[in-house]
């Protein structure tokens, strides 16, 4: 008896260590890098170019449309009225010596929206200064993906790695969420990077070098594009109900040096006052002023 009592008390304490690897306050942390320092291996899994282009062409007009209110100009034509395309989050202040962005993005393996109209790209990180690259997490009736937009060269999704097994036993730190950075190397060239929580060191998600066609402004913000129901709701309530989105951890490096977003070089301008996504049982919340937020419900 005392021995099946042992081999019952190991068998609870295994699985106490499963639950406490997985609750948020225990979950690995990464740290940002301040220099792209060596080489970096590929993002495993990782597609790029023109397979990419093939694949993600579905998405590219609702990608577009939803930028238009971040960017301040349509940028795919006419938008269907019975559409809706919100944005809520942390926009980055131009502040002239802006050189890259980090954060820390809710990722799932089970969100597939079921309406072929709706597009949930959230969150989506872009850093100020003028980056080439937008690192966003992208999620449709056929696809979970963490996805790299290239706003310099083609202005389409260029690079892409799946949500799924493989990708949650390296990229996720153990309650759910992966690590992106986006650093300016030199010149005009930007690396986006995933944090490899088994290797601990970052992997190549995708290279750009050359003129931004979005700005100097950045973001990292919960985006959708979504048709409306007889309703008036979202079809993508459903599709995320019970689940939440966030970005934590959020930062921007100035100049080489890592801060916090924060009042004095964040804000939220890009906020369109829909941010539960016409979904009454979803809320947002800012919950650090500027660097987490999330939506539940």
């Amino acid at each position: 008896m005392p021995s099946i009592l042992r081999r019952a008390g190991a068998a609870f304490c295994a699985c106490a260590a499963v639950v406490l690897m997985a609750s948020p306050a225990d979950a690995a942390v990464a740290t940002p890098m301040t220099a792209s320092n060596g080489h970096h291996t590929d993002v495993v899994g990782v597609e790029r170019g023109a397979a990419v282009r093939q694949h993600t062409a579905g998405q590219t007009a609702s990608f577009l449309d939803a930028h238009a209110a971040l960017l301040g100009r349509p940028l795919a034509g006419h938008v269907a009225a019975t559409t809706i395309h919100p944005a809520a989050g942390t926009a980055f202040i131009d502040k002239g010596n802006d050189q890259g962005a980090f954060a820390t993005q809710s990722a799932h393996t089970d969100v597939h929206p079921t309406n072929g109209g709706t597009t949930i790209y959230t969150p989506t990180l872009y850093s100020a200064g003028g980056s080439c690259i937008e690192v966003t997490t992208v999620y449709t009736n056929t696809t979970q993906a963490v996805e790299a937009w290239d706003w310099c060269n083609h202005i389409n999704f260029e690079a892409s790695v799946a949500i799924n097994s493989s990708f949650v036993s390296r990229y996720e730190n153990g309650a759910g969420s992966y690590t992106t950075e986006i650093l300016k190397t030199g010149g005009n060239t930007w690396v986006a990077y995933l944090y490899n929580y088994s290797t601990k060191a970052y992997d190549t998600l995708y290279t750009s070098s050359g003129t931004s066609q979005a700005g100097t402004t950045g973001w990292d913000v919960n985006e959708l594009y979504s048709d409306l129901q007889s309703n008036g709701q979202s079809y993508a309530c459903a599709d995320m109900a019970g689940k939440t989105f966030e970005a934590n951890g959020i930062q921007v490096d100035l100049g080489g040096t890592w801060q916090a977003a924060a009042p004095g070089n964040s804000d939220t301008r890009f906020d369109s006052g829909n941010a539960s996504y016409d979904c009454s049982s979803r809320s947002y919340q800012m919950v650090t002023q500027y660097n987490h937020w999330k939506v539940v419900g």
